[in-house]
C-alpha cells in the first residue's frame, strides 16, 4: 500500500503530531520503528497468517441485488462483519499488538466507545497472551453492557472514565494519562486513522487489506 505522507506526517496540508511534551518520548519510539517492523518479512508473514486463519479473510464481496435493482447501480457489500469479533476493528489490533510485541510491551491499553474496538483489542490480547487494559467511559458501559461482559470475559480489566460527560472523549484522555506515566511497558491501540502521526498511517496500513481484496475481488 503507498500511503502519500511525508516524514512529518504530513497528507498535504493537514497531518502531523501535535502532542504534549511528555508524549514525544512514546510517540518517537513508534515513529522511529514502525515503518521497520512492519516491512519485515517476518512481520508480514505472521500478520496475514493471523488474518487468514484467526480473522477469516478474505472476506466476501456481496452484490446485493435488491438494493441494487432499487437504486439503479451496483451496490456491493463488503461483508467485514463476518470477522472474527464482528468486525474491522481486529485488522489493525493484530497488527498493532504484533508491533508492540517487537517493541518489547508486556502491557496494551485501548479506549472504546461502543465497545467494538475493545472487544477487538481484547480479543487479540488474549490470543497472545498480553495484559490488556482498556478505559471505557461510565455511561458508555451503561449502554453497552455486553460488550463490557465480553472484553472481560476475554481477560481484559475495563476501567471506567468518571469524569467530564463519561464517554469516549474521556476515555481517551484516560488512556493517553496511562501511556504518559508507562512508556517503557505499555502500548496505547488507537483504532481509527486519527491521532498524531504515526498513527493514522499506521492503521490505513494496517486495514488497506480490505481494499486491496476489493480490488482483487472486482477483476
Amino acid at each position: 500500500m503507498k500511503i502519500k505522507v511525508d516524514e512529518r506526517g504530513y497528507y498535504g496540508n493537514f497531518g502531523g503530531a501535535y502532542i504534549p511534551e511528555m508524549l514525544y518520548p512514546n510517540v518517537e519510539e513508534l515513529r522511529d520503528s514502525y515503518e521497520a517492523i512492519t516491512s519485515d518479512l517476518d512481520f508480514k508473514k505472521q500478520f496475514d497468517q493471523l488474518l487468514k486463519d484467526y480473522v477469516g479473510r478474505p472476506t466476501p464481496l456481496y452484490l446485493a441485488e435488491r438494493l441494487s435493482e432499487h437504486y439503479g447501480a451496483k451496490i456491493y457489500l463488503k461483508r467485514e462483519d463476518l470477522c472474527h469479533t464482528g468486525a474491522h476493528k481486529v485488522n489493525n489490533t493484530i497488527g498493532q499488538i504484533l508491533l508492540a510485541q517487537r517493541l518489547g510491551k508486556q502491557k496494551i491499553i485501548a479506549e472504546t466507545g461502543a465497545g467494538q474496538h475493545g472487544v477487538a483489542t481484547a480479543t487479540v490480547c488474549a490470543l497472545m497472551g498480553i495484559e490488556c487494559i482498556v478505559y471505557m467511559g461510565e455511561v458508555d458501559m451503561a449502554r453497552q453492557r455486553p460488550n463490557v461482559e465480553r472484553m472481560r470475559i476475554l481477560g481484559a480489566e475495563v476501567r471506567p472514565a468518571t469524569s467530564g460527560s463519561k464517554t469516549l472523549k474521556d476515555a481517551t484522555n484516560e488512556a493517553m494519562r496511562h501511556w504518559i506515566n508507562n512508556p517503557t511497558d505499555t502500548h496505547y491501540i488507537i483504532g481509527s486513522v486519527v491521532g498524531p502521526h504515526p498513527y493514522p498511517e499506521m492503521v490505513a496500513r494496517f486495514q488497506s487489506v480490505i481494499s486491496a481484496e476489493i480490488r482483487t475481488q472486482l477483476k
